[in-house]
């Protein structure tokens, strides 16, 4: 088993090799990371989250040279767990059965990134510093769910989501990291990122209590600190637009000659009449115009709503 892995890294590199190492012009990248709250965050004892994120990055700059820039700008979205209230009874009577409520802790972000590379593209390993800056937001969200949705068939839904705390301020960090070329269209990343934060309003799911004695959840026992966080991330990058240009062939053609004229020597009478060269007019045929292009059929979309919350 180890002399058929030590091959097929063989292959694989031998392969890699062979590839024509040529200037991206773009790179899209994917990934999946661990949300880490860091600071003051991580004192009131937020919790930990999973997600993904997208990315894309300009061509290096100078494209050849061994230390080099990138511009871009990168998405992220984390899950931060979520915590359940169950058999919880309505303010309605009319409403049968009991109800849920799940409080769910969620991360987006926004950045710009500034990347410095230690490698260009004729690399396999290129060690990278990022410099980020942008905007985090930080949820706290509630659903409400009824328990017998069958038997209560007269309401117009039968789950309602509230977002409850809301966050959003600027973050400014940086991240390092390495990234491996496995060919001329893909390389694999891997580093860790960090961004401090201004202080502003986090719900920790262990804050979040059944009142005592009532079917309410407490929500108002957020904290007001700093917004630090680190994400260690695993993914992949894809070099877009490679330089496939085929030489061209020659279109090269020699000068054109004079077509040759042959005379033919006929018992002609010198004084013989030319017959006057006669022109038939062409015609020109009026295409009928085609009945007009029908547009699709398509419907009216809904507006963007736009929600609010604390900060």
């Amino acid at each position: 088993m180890r002399s058929l892995k030590n091959s097929l890294f063989v292959l694989c590199a031998v392969a890699g090799l062979r590839a024509n190492a040529q200037e991206s012009k773009g790179y899209l990248g994917i990934g999946f990371h661990t949300a880490c709250p860091q600071s003051e965050l991580k004192d009131i004892k937020y919790d930990n989250g999973y997600g993904i994120n997208l990315s894309y990055l300009s061509s290096r700059y100078p494209s050849k040279s061994m230390l080099n820039v990138q511009a871009g700008v990168q998405l992220d979205f984390a899950n931060m767990q979520s915590k359940k209230f169950e058999n919880l009874e309505l303010s309605d009577p009319n409403i049968i059965g009991t109800a849920t409520i799940t409080a769910t802790n969620s991360m987006y972000a926004t950045m710009g990134v500034v990347r410095l590379n230690w490698g260009s593209d004729d690399d396999r390993f290129v060690p990278y510093v990022n410099f980020l800056v942008g905007n985090r937001q930080y949820n706290t969200r509630q659903r409400l769910e009824l328990d017998e949705v069958s038997r209560n068939p007269g309401y117009q839904t039968d789950t309602t989501t509230r977002r409850i705390v809301y966050t959003s301020r600027l973050h400014y960090g940086a991240g390092i990291g390495c990234s491996y070329r496995l060919n001329k269209s893909f390389s694999l990343e891997s580093g860790i990122t960090y961004t401090f934060g201004d202080k502003g309003a986090a719900l920790p799911l262990g804050n979040i209590q059944l009142v005592e004695g009532t079917s309410q959840v407490d929500f108002s026992n957020y904290k007001t600190v700093k917004t630090d966080i680190l994400l260690i991330n695993v993914g992949v990058r894809i070099h877009l637009f490679q330089q496939n240009q085929p030489p061209q062939e020659s279109t090269y053609s020699s000068p054109s000659e004079p077509t040759p004229t042959r005379y033919k020597d006929v018992n002609t009478p010198k004084t013989s009449t030319p017959t006057p060269r006669t022109t038939t007019p062409s015609t020109t045929t009026t295409p009928t115009s085609s009945s007009p292009k029908k547009a699709p059929i398509s419907t009216k979309g809904a507006g963007a709503v736009k929600g609010g919350g604390k900060g």
